[in-house]
């Protein structure tokens, strides 16, 4: 077997001689052995020189699958420097990468809708002017490591962060850039997570507690009161003992109706996840209403209207013990507080092709415009003393946004003082009465007193 080595040099020499051979055979040159050499000679150059060609052939081969792989490598790098750019800019915590300097190097989209601009190449203090921050973030760069510190913001809204402040360890060669004078390597990292809703979370819980609590002794200690009264200085008074009985009845009935709500809201809120199914026909839910309600407006002489829809079927998916127990707070409350004499309107009409709306009207003294947005927070009173006159829990309109929320609804709320206040409650329209209500009817309905 002749090698490869072998064959390359044949292969390099015999064309050469029969070069030789070709001229010898033409008669342009003599034979002899100075032409033999010479023909050794040129097929040794030439072995060498395709030698020197494969060889360097072979290595820029292999240059060029290292760059290949260089560069597969460098688009591995560049997509998980993306897929990790696309994570930090989608994490719903601000975040604000800092040099040595305390300039913000990179800043996520929720930092800049937190500060609602963009600080990359300043200071953090023109946007974070908190003095706590400021100086955790100057002692995590002087070098004693990770700092946290609650950081609140004033707004608005206000709310309250709990800022966590971490190194960031740069790589060798940006380190020693660093220590050559250019710190524009990120050193730090701001991590803001908002912790407003367990604050408030938390306080409500407080406060729920200590609500509860307060109107639950009150009647308490008046019953224990009358009772010791009666069981001593009025044992035999028999016109104390009916006053004594008839407050201890109105006591003992407070307590209940504040049990029952809690008891209420709490079914309701492990209920508020699941969407009721059921078709509701809203006017009759609402004559319902009107109906129970009828002799209580009579007695405060309110005037109590119900103005269904003439151009569609106010048809819902839901649960008509929770929804009658909605509108019978809503319109209790606008006969309670619409003052006496004056007209209470209950309005159903269609807020678009999906939904409709029932408005709850009343004409009483109306609703300062920095109580309106707590106004269903439990226990929440624009007038507590009022409130408990008229028999009210301070529960009824948290029930009641429950019960819409689990409704897939919206309860907004107007009111201006001296005109009197809407309640707006809008609810999804039930597929057959989506399509009722695109081919509008002759009107058949009118509005009831």
């Amino acid at each position: 077997m002749i090698g490869p080595g072998v064959r390359s040099f044949l292969a390099a020499v015999l064309p050469a001689l029969a070069l030789i051979g070709w001229f010898v055979h033409r008669d342009l040159i003599a034979p002899g052995p100075a032409v033999m050499l010479v023909a050794a000679i040129a097929g040794g150059s030439l072995y060498a020189v395709r030698r020197r060609v494969k060889a360097e052939k072979a290595a820029l081969d292999r240059l060029n699958r290292m760059a290949e792989e260089a560069e597969a490598q460098a688009e591995a790098l560049r997509y998980k420097a993306s897929v990790a750019d696309r994570i930090v800019s989608s994490l719903p915590d601000p975040l604000l990468f800092l040099d040595r300097r305390r300039r913000v190097v990179r800043a996520n989209r929720g930092a800049e809708r937190l500060l609602d601009k963009n600080l990359v190449g300043r200071d953090i203090g023109e946007g974070l002017r908190h003095p706590d921050l400021l100086a955790a973030v100057d002692r995590a760069l002087a070098g004693q490591g990770a700092q946290q510190v609650e950081v609140a913001l004033p707004g608005p809204p206000p709310a309250t962060f709990i800022a966590r402040i971490e190194p960031v360890e740069p790589p060798p060669a940006r380190r020693a850039a660093e220590e050559g004078g250019e710190p524009d390597q990120a050193v730090l990292l701001v991590d803001l997570q908002d912790v407003t809703a367990l604050i408030r979370s938390e306080q409500m819980r407080v406060d729920f507690v200590a609500n509860v609590s307060h109107e639950l002794r009150t009647p308490l200690t008046s019953l224990t009161g009358f009772i010791e009264t009666l069981r001593g200085p009025a044992r035999d008074d028999a016109a104390a003992r009916d006053k004594f009985l008839a407050i201890m009845q109105e006591q003992s009935e407070r307590m209940f109706r504040l049990i029952n709500d809690l008891l209420s809201l709490s079914r309701i809120e492990l209920d508020e996840h699941s969407r009721p199914t059921e078709p509701v026909d809203l006017a009759e839910i609402l004559e319902g209403v009107r109906g129970m309600l009828a002799m209580k407006a009579e007695q405060r002489g309110a005037v109590l209207t119900f103005a269904p829809p003439d151009e569609f079927q106010p048809v819902v998916r839901g649960d008509a013990d929770q929804l009658t127990q909605v509108f019978l707070n809503l319109v209790d409350n606008a006969i309670k507080y619409g003052g006496r004499g004056t007209e209470v309107s209950v309005q159903v009409r269609a807020r678009d092709s999906r939904r409709l709306a029932v408005d709850v009207r009343d004409q009483g003294a109306g609703i300062p415009a920095e109580h309106i947005p707590r106004l269903t927070e439990r226990f929440y009173r624009v007038d507590a003393a009022r409130s408990r006159e008229l028999g009210g829990t301070g529960l009824g309109l948290a029930i009641v946004k429950h019960i819409v929320n689990r409704h897939r609804g919206r309860l907004s709320i107007t009111s201006r003082e001296g005109e009197g206040s809407c309640f707006t409650v809008t609810l999804p329209l039930a597929a057959e009465a989506r399509r009722e209500a695109a081919a509008p009817r002759t009107p058949q309905r009118r509005a009831t007193g």
